[in-house]
């Protein structure tokens, strides 16, 4: 009998969607070199990344952005987009993940919960190896509502067979606070211990420390 049902965010959780996009980078810059003209492309580099933050930030204003400072970009705000969807394809599979994922659907209901295009998001599991191990993919685009909101959290628990639900993310304001308001166990992701009031149950610096932690939780 399995155990619980495991929730899981896809981007810096299951997949390093910052290696993908610094990766992506690298390769848009030397696409566009007469943009960046008497920059130094290493910090170019490091300012884009900063501007995208982890990929939270709105795309239209992240593009908007990113043509406001290199504005010789031969770019609209709608090309840029555009070409930004080629990321996925600079995902790249950790084996470790995909190998503790298949020890965990022995034990666990094994759902992913995300924010972001169905397209986007559906080609970065594909591309990581993760698509044959959820039970449920729900993607903000498709249901209709982002997280935190708490009806896309609602939608969650009506597919988990399991009293025991349990959310793991790299987001506190997205995933942590809302799952727990649903009262479920949270695992943060994160490579600094939060300075909330509202502690999640678990925070680890890798996603690879996750079945050790599971084992003291459940």
């Amino acid at each position: 009998m399995k155990k619980a049902s495991l929730l899981f965010d896809i981007d810096n959780t299951l997949v390093d969607r910052d290696a993908a996009f610094r990766a992506y980078i690298q390769n848009f810059i030397a696409r566009n070199l007469p943009a960046f003209s008497g920059e130094s492309l290493a910090l170019a580099h490091t300012e884009i990344m900063v501007l995208d933050c982890h990929g939270r930030k709105n795309r239209q204003v992240f593009c908007r952005e990113l043509l406001q400072r290199f504005p010789g970009l031969c770019h609209t705000e709608d090309s840029l987009w555009a070409d930004h969807l080629s990321l996925p394809d600079f995902v790249q599979p950790d084996n470790a993940v995909n190998a503790m994922l298949e020890r965990l659907a022995a034990d666990y209901q094994l759902m992913a919960i995300s924010n972001g295009s169905a397209s986007m998001q559906r080609r970065k599991i594909q591309r990581a190896g993760l698509a044959d191990f959820f039970e449920h993919t729900l993607i903000s685009d498709e249901v209709g509502y982002e997280k935190p909101d708490h009806r896309l959290f609602s939608h969650a628990q009506a597919l988990c067979k399991h009293a025991t639900v349990v959310m793991v993310g790299d987001d506190y304001a997205n995933d942590m606070r809302p799952a727990m308001a649903m009262q479920w166990k949270t695992v943060h992701i994160t490579a600094e211990k939060t300075s909330n009031a509202a502690r999640p149950d678990a925070e680890l610096a890798s996603i690879h420390a996750l079945e050790e932690a599971l084992t003291c939780m459940i």
